[in-house]
């Protein structure tokens, strides 16, 4: 079975998934019409023509790629088995997502992230993993749900709980805001409601969790977290990818026999 990775040369994962296959033992191949399986970017294309991050033309490469092949990514102009939904995609990438967070808040906010009140707004992987990590550096952390189980899931490991239907109340105090939502929660209201000298890091994927251009204008001091896996822990999130994808390759494998 032969591999196609596409995304090199743009987003810096790719070149090591492509590495992490060879070392699993899989044949990594650059021509589309010997492809078993086809890797793509997480989006597979930013400008509907070329895949992301390079010159290649996506069209024209799928246009050789043979009809039986597997085709993987998470946000394609076709069909693709999403790999960002496996199950262990999804913890996996949720470390290096929440490492570039910190990452960032240790970039631009003044203080330390010890004994900084850091609000974590959000309950889904990457939002426990990165209180995990502040409770462990010593913040004061307080951290959102809307279920029961989700507060109790903070309290447990030593957040402060809060309904997210009241993150307004709690936003005056906090130095570090992180938000994990990819939904607006955070309004005109909150955003007025954030210090002057704190910092709200984004960090959801796709959607914002509040107006960018409104919380410049309220002078929210603010960053927009991008591809963090890929910015700042590369060969982690490329392994990650080669990963899920080999499992979801042997499961597909499995249903067919």
């Amino acid at each position: 079975m032969k591999f196609l990775v596409l995304g090199i040369g743009g987003d810096a994962r790719y070149a090591y998934t492509a590495q992490a296959l060879r070392e699993d033992g899989c044949t990594v191949t650059e021509d589309p019409a010997e492809a078993d399986v086809v890797i793509l970017p997480f989006h597979a294309t930013q400008d509907g023509v070329h895949v992301w991050g390079t010159d290649v033309v996506l069209e024209g490469v799928m246009a050789q790629v043979p009809a039986h092949a597997l085709l993987f990514g998470a946000s394609a102009p076709f069909a693709v088995r999403n790999y960002l939904e496996e199950p262990g995609m999804r913890q996996m990438n949720a470390i290096p997502t929440a490492e570039g967070a910190l990452t960032l808040a240790m970039q631009h906010s003044p203080k330390t992230i010890w004994n900084s009140r850091c609000l974590v707004i959000g309950n889904g992987h990457v939002g426990n993993y990165l209180a995990k990590i502040l409770c462990g550096m010593g913040a004061h952390v307080t951290q959102t749900a809307r279920s029961a189980g989700g507060l109790a899931h903070a309290a447990a490991y030593g957040c402060q709980p809060v309904e997210l239907s009241r993150v307004a109340e709690v936003l005056p105090e906090q130095d570090i805001i992180f938000n994990s939502v990819p939904a607006p929660v955070l309004d005109e209201a909150a955003l007025r409601a954030i210090r002057s000298d704190a910092w709200l890091i984004e960090i959801a994927a796709g959607k914002h969790g509040f107006d960018p251009e409104l919380a410049g204008k309220l002078g929210v001091h603010f960053v927009i977290g991008q591809k963090l896996p890929g910015t700042f822990s590369p060969y982690t999130g490329g392994c990650a990818i080669a990963e899920a994808v080999v499992r979801m390759v042997r499961e597909a494998q499995a249903q067919a026999e």
